[in-house]
Order: C-alpha cells, then sequence, then structure tokens
C-alpha cells in the first residue's frame, strides 16, 4: 500500500488501550465457553463442530468484503468501520451473488469452493494491508480516560447472553420455541426451500410453496452452507450459528455506531443491544430477522455519519453522497431479509437524506436519489426473479395492483393470503392495536426487549437537548411503529426492527455528558436491566427445551411425537415418493416428497373436487407417489386458522381404502394419545 494510503487511516478517541481490549476479549471469550460447558457440554461440542462450519461459511465472504472501503474511497475511516462494512458487504455481496448462480444452475460444490478460495485470497490480502497500517502502535502511552477499564467490564455484561445464544444455536430446528410452533416457518421454507435448491441445482419458481417468492438473503448463507458441507438437513443446527452470528454481528454495529459519539456511548449502545432478550431467542431460529438487524443498523449508523456536520478541522471529509450510497446498498440488502425493512427502515433513510442539513435543496435530492438507487440495485435481483416468473416484483405482496396468477395460485389464494396477514378481527381497531403494542412489545410476557434499554432511549431524550441524530432517530421509532401498528398482523417478532433506534438512543446517552452521577445512573440501569432480561431469557431456555441436539433427533425418529419420520426415512422400500397432506414440514423428510402450503393451489385437493374415488387413487399412482401421509391434527389447525380444503375428511381416506389405499401405520400424538398422523401405503396395479 502506498505511503499515501497509509496515513489515510486514523483511529480517533482510543478509549481502552490494545492490551485492555486484548485481556477483554480473552476474558469474555473465556467466561462463554466456559458458561456454555457448564450449561451443556453438548452445546460446547456443537458449538466447535457447527459453529466452526458456519465460521468457515461466514468469515471468507466477511474478509472479501473489506475491499469495498478501497472501491469507495473511504479508506481514512476508523478501522472499526472497515470492518463492519466489510462483514456487510461481504456476507450481502454472497447473498446476490448465490442467487445468481442459483439462476444459472451453478449449484455445485466444485465452482463455489473455487469461489471461496478467491474470497479468501482477495480478503487476507486486503486483512494484510489494513494490519500493516492500522496495527498495534508501538509504545502507546496508557488510556488517559480512567473509565477505560470499567467500560470493558461493562461489555462482560453480554457474557451471559452469548451464552444462552449458544444454548439456543445448538438445538435442531423445530425443537424450541413453542411461540413459533417450535420453528415451523423454518421447516417449512427458511430451510426447506435451501435444501429444495440444492437438490435441483436451481433457484427457481415454487408453484407448491408461495414462500420461496419472498426475498431470501439470508437463506442464501444456509444455502452455501449445503453446498460447501455437502449436506442438507444435516446443516440445521450450523443455519442457526449463521444466524446468531449475524445477531451478534449487529451487537458489533452498534458498538461501532455509537463510539463514533465516545467510548462510553459505544459500549452501552452494544450492552444495550447485547442484553436484549430477543438475541439469545432468535439465536435458534434459523429465521432472517438477524440479516435484517445488522443490515439496518449499518444503513442507520452511515445515514447518522452523512448527516452529522463536518468539522472545518477534518482532515479527511467525506463527501455525503458516498455514505448515502453505501447507506442506501445496506438498506436494499436488509430488504433482501425481509420486505417490512421497506418502510422500516429504507423509506424513513431516504426521508432523512432530505432534510441533510447545510446544504442546498438540489444536492438533498441528489443524495436522496443515490441511496435510492443504492437500495432498488441490492434490492433488485429478487424484484427480477419475481417479476420473471409471476409478473409481479413483490408477489405475492400487492396482488391486488399487479394481479399476478402465476402457477399455484388464484384469486382465491391472494383473499386467504390478505386475510391471512392481517390483524385479527378483534385486533383491528386504534384502542386494540395500542393494546397488542403494550402486551406484545412494551410489556411483553417473556420481557425480550426488556426495560433498560425503553427506559434509557427515553431518559435521554427527555434529559438532554436534543441534536439533530436524536431527532432522526426518533422520527426511526415512530416510523416503525406506526408501520407495525397498521402495516403488519401485530407479531411480536416484526417489532424487532425498533431494537435499532432503541439501541442507539440509548448509547446517545452518554454522548456529551460529563456528569458522573449520570454516567453511573445509566450503568446501574443497564446492570439491573442486565439481569432482569436474563433471568426470563434464561428461564425461557430452561423451560422450552435442552441445551443441545442434533438434527438426527428428528430424521431417525427419536423425539416423541416425530417416530413417523423414522418410518419414513429408514423402513419404506426404495424408491419412495411421499404426498403430504395438512403438513408442509418436509424439511426432515429424506424420501422425495411433495406437499403444499395452506395458500398454493394443491393439485391433490382439485383432483378429489372432480373424481371418483377410484380415479384420485389412479391419479396418485399416475404420479408416483406410493405413500400419502396425513397431519390429522395440522388440518385441525389450520382449518381454524388459514384456512384447509374442507374435501380432505376422514371419511374421504375411507372411501379410498377399496380402491387401492391402506392404512400403513397411524402415529398418536404424545401429548393426549389422540391418532394425529396416518401413514397410508398406495397399492401398485395389479398386472393381469
Amino acid at each position: 500500500m502506498s505511503r499515501r494510503h497509509q496515513q489515510r487511516i486514523h483511529h480517533p478517541g482510543v478509549a481502552i488501550t490494545p492490551n485492555w481490549r486484548l485481556r477483554f476479549s480473552i476474558l469474555f471469550v473465556a467466561i462463554t465457553l466456559f458458561g456454555t460447558g457448564v450449561a451443556s457440554p453438548y452445546a460446547l461440542i456443537s458449538l466447535a463442530i457447527d459453529g466452526l462450519s458456519a465460521g468457515i461459511i461466514l468469515i471468507p465472504p466477511m474478509l472479501a468484503g473489506l475491499w469495498v472501503m478501497r472501491l469507495a474511497r473511504l479508506e481514512h475511516m476508523p478501522l472499526r468501520w472497515h470492518l463492519l462494512l466489510g462483514a456487510s458487504f461481504g456476507l450481502g455481496g454472497l447473498s446476490l451473488a448465490i442467487l445468481l448462480s442459483g439462476a444459472c444452475s451453478l449449484l455445485n460444490k466444485p465452482v463455489w469452493t473455487i469461489i471461496y478460495i478467491l474470497l479468501t485470497t482477495a480478503g487476507v490480502v486486503r486483512a494484510r494491508q489494513l494490519w500493516l497500517v492500522s496495527g498495534p502502535v508501538k509504545n502507546q502511552p496508557p488510556s488517559p480516560d480512567i473509565s477505560a477499564r470499567f467500560i470493558g467490564a461493562l461489555l462482560l455484561l453480554t457474557c451471559p447472553f452469548a451464552i444462552m445464544s449458544l444454548l439456543a444455536a445448538a438445538n435442531a430446528p423445530g425443537l424450541i420455541w413453542q411461540e413459533e410452533g417450535f420453528g415451523y416457518d423454518v421447516l417449512e421454507y427458511h430451510l426447506q426451500l435451501p435444501k429444495e435448491y440444492l437438490a435441483e441445482g436451481v433457484i427457481s419458481y415454487r408453484p407448491h410453496n408461495v414462500y420461496a417468492n419472498f426475498p431470501a438473503n439470508v437463506e442464501m448463507l444456509y444455502l452455501s452452507a449445503m453446498m460447501l458441507l455437502g449436506e442438507d438437513v444435516d446443516v440445521g443446527v450450523t443455519a442457526n450459528f449463521i444466524h446468531a452470528a449475524l445477531l451478534w454481528l449487529s451487537v458489533f454495529a452498534a458498538w461501532v455506531i455509537g463510539k463514533d459519539w465516545s467510548s462510553r456511548a459505544g459500549a452501552v449502545a452494544a450492552v444495550a443491544l447485547g442484553t436484549c432478550g430477543w438475541i439469545p431467542y432468535l439465536s435458534g431460529l434459523a429465521y432472517n430477522e438477524g440479516g435484517l438487524l445488522l443490515f439496518g443498523m449499518v444503513a442507520t449508523g452511515l445515514t447518522l455519519r452523512a448527516i452529522r456536520p463536518h468539522s472545518p478541522h477534518d482532515q479527511h471529509p467525506t463527501e455525503p453522497w458516498r455514505l448515502w450510497l453505501l447507506a442506501g446498498a445496506c438498506a436494499g440488502f436488509a430488504c433482501g431479509c425481509k420486505y417490512t425493512a421497506g418502510p422500516m427502515i429504507a423509506l424513513p433513510l431516504c426521508l432523512a437524506a432530505l432534510v441533510t442539513p447545510f446544504t442546498t435543496m438540489v444536492r438533498r435530492l441528489s443524495f436522496a436519489c443515490v441511496f435510492s438507487l443504492a437500495t432498488i440495485l441490492t434490492l433488485s435481483p429478487w424484484l427480477i426473479k419475481n417479476t420473471l416468473a409471476t409478473g409481479n416484483p413483490v408477489f405475492p405482496l400487492m396482488n391486488n395492483t399487479f394481479h399476478a396468477q402465476p402457477d399455484g395460485w388464484s384469486d382465491t389464494a391472494d383473499e386467504k393470503w390478505n386475510a391471512g396477514h392481517q390483524p385479527q378481527q378483534h385486533e383491528q381497531t386504534v384502542s386494540a392495536k395500542l393494546s397488542a403494542l403494550w402486551h406484545r412489545v412494551i410489556a411483553d410476557e417473556k420481557h425480550r426487549f426488556g426495560p433498560a434499554i425503553m427506559i434509557l432511549a427515553v431518559a435521554g431524550l427527555a434529559l438532554r437537548r436534543w441534536q439533530r441524530e436524536d431527532a432522526f432517530l426518533l422520527f426511526l421509532l415512530a416510523a416503525q411503529l406506526t408501520v407495525w401498528l397498521f402495516a403488519t398482523h401485530l407479531y411480536a417478532r416484526f417489532a424487532v426492527v425498533l431494537l435499532i433506534p432503541l439501541t442507539l438512543l440509548t448509547g446517545s446517552i452518554l454522548k456529551e455528558t460529563k456528569s458522573i452521577s449520570v454516567r453511573a445512573a445509566v450503568f446501574t440501569m443497564l446492570t439491573l436491566g442486565c439481569v432482569f432480561s436474563g433471568y426470563f431469557s434464561g428461564k425461557l431456555i430452561a423451560n422450552e427445551g435442552p441445551n443441545g441436539a442434533p438434527p438426527s433427533i428428528f430424521y431417525d425418529g427419536q423425539l416423541p411425537g416425530f417416530e413417523y419420520l423414522k418410518t419414513i426415512n429408514h423402513d419404506l422400500p426404495t424408491p419412495a415418493k411421499i404426498l403430504m397432506v395438512g403438513d408442509a414440514k418436509a424439511y426432515y423428510i429424506r424420501r422425495e416428497v411433495d406437499y403444499c402450503v395452506v395458500f398454493n393451489q394443491s393439485d391433490f385437493a382439485k383432483i378429489i373436487l372432480t373424481n371418483t374415488d377410484e380415479a384420485i387413487v389412479n391419479w396418485l399412482r399416475e404420479n408416483s407417489y406410493t405413500h400419502v401421509l396425513v397431519n390429522w391434527s395440522e388440518i385441525l389447525r389450520l382449518r381454524k386458522s388459514y384456512g384447509f380444503a374442507e374435501e380432505i375428511t376422514h371419511s374421504l381416506f375411507e372411501r379410498l381404502l377399496p380402491h387401492g389405499l391402506h392404512v400403513l401405520k397411524d402415529f398418536d400424538h404424545p401429548a393426549n394419545a389422540e391418532r394425529y398422523i396416518t401413514l397410508y401405503e398406495i397399492e401398485p396395479v395389479k398386472s393381469m
């Protein structure tokens, strides 16, 4: 690297000497590993195997992403920003690259092994350059900040939550969290769809699973793990660790952003997020909220830098449009994780560009355009995919406007989708929505937000004179609350995005204060909040399941209630093809299987409406089905909520028995001993 480049990276406001940072990092790791091992030796083993596998998937693209600051000519920014943006753009770029390769039928291990080798090489080269420029400074004097060591100790408050994250992540998908239907969505599409893409070697339209049309940046990381590790079902725990890593990268992002204000502000922001109950909770679910939080936090942090007035003494003034460009790209990555990021992150940040101070309206409009174009650029691969497959770029959303009816969809499906994704009838008044906000967010019985982050965020606004960043974060919080209340079906998990402004408002409480009493009050509140949230998170983990189990506990039928999977995966003759009726949790079935989520049209449901009983069985034979699995309890559940075909009943299958269908095995529910699954076998046509 040239001397000119070497002189451009600086690290202002160092509050903890490198020795103390290293010591606290080692102490953090030691406490976390020791606590995990004591709580669950299996979880520690899982970390060594599945956690290492997650690192193999994530680290190469994160290293390669370090080049983004060089390309954006922002090399003078502090090293922490290089690391954060490297991780964000490396992972976001990898997700889009996997989508492109999947569309081109290049989902194979040899190709991506070569790509990973190239990513690693490029990343190591860039990391070495940064190390030579910004490595440890010899003979650096001790920090004059007498609270530096206390700040380091404050960061150790996150250790219990890191331990709980590892305990949750070590559980096979589907084992914990009753509120989430024991990870029903994970088994239905977050992991099931990558499994299907890998099996077919292509990312294409899925007429049987509407969720395949959602943007899936995080799911592409799960797919990369399946592809490179050569496994599908056994990668489930690795996927949990990938998601947990994204969540903790969000905590790192909070520290990076807060440290722009002061060392104390960075530590407080990191602790506020790192001791939030949502972090360990979501670590046990291979969802997409981790990517939403990471990319949304980075986009917000870049926006804060862009609207901050620059000092005339700044040696390296940054052109704001570069920051808006990167912020928009990260906002697009967030939208590529979850559509709700559009109105909850991208739109508010774009509006912030229009009120950028100390500049002309023309420049403000140009900033908004740069941000918007960057957002569209990184989101567009998913929009293009949907447009080509369905005719609606955001299918199945806004289908009243686009009127898309691809294979497997209909006007009835549209109506069912819209009805199933809005608040229940008794929750559609303003008072009912506010009540939901209180009971599911502010006073959530599981206390996954916790009181500390909300109390400190409000106190910070009430006790000091507002600055531009405060007004922006308050506006972002208000926008997100409005969208959650009036444009979602009021699920608690959809409010996780509120953690972005709450975390940064909490950190900003100490960005300028010199009052020792205020600092002490903040540190005390964080400690009490850590104890409070830690108690409820620990209780939740202790009550809901074991501290670690491999996926084989499901697909080998070792778990009570899942014995049918052993029969399907091990006892049926080869080949076998199963039709699942009423159940879309196909992830653990290691046979050829067809299923249909409740919103998509089912060929089986259409056939039984217009054919005789004998013709129905013949249709099953003609489609090469050897077995039919019917989940009676799931049919009843769906019939009460989203709706399910009324024609699919016990009597229907009783009528089919004389025509070549027979009961292979009934499975009773472990809780009430009632039949809840029946596995039927289809007799082949007898030769004459």
